[in-house]
C-alpha cells in the first residue's frame, strides 16, 4: 500500500498541492469504489 509513503512525504506533497491552488487535501482511506457517490450518508 502507498499510504505509508504518502505519510512520510506529506509535507512536500502538501506544499506542491497548495502551490497548485488546492486549499486543503484529504485522503480517502477506502479508495475508489464504483457507485460510492450513490451511498446514503
Amino acid at each position: 500500500m502507498d499510504i505509508p509513503i504518502i505519510i512520510q512525504n506529506r509535507i512536500p506533497i502538501l506544499i506542491c498541492l497548495n502551490k497548485m491552488g488546492y486549499p486543503y487535501v484529504t485522503l480517502d482511506l477506502e479508495g475508489f469504489r464504483s457507485g460510492s457517490m450513490d451511498e446514503v450518508l
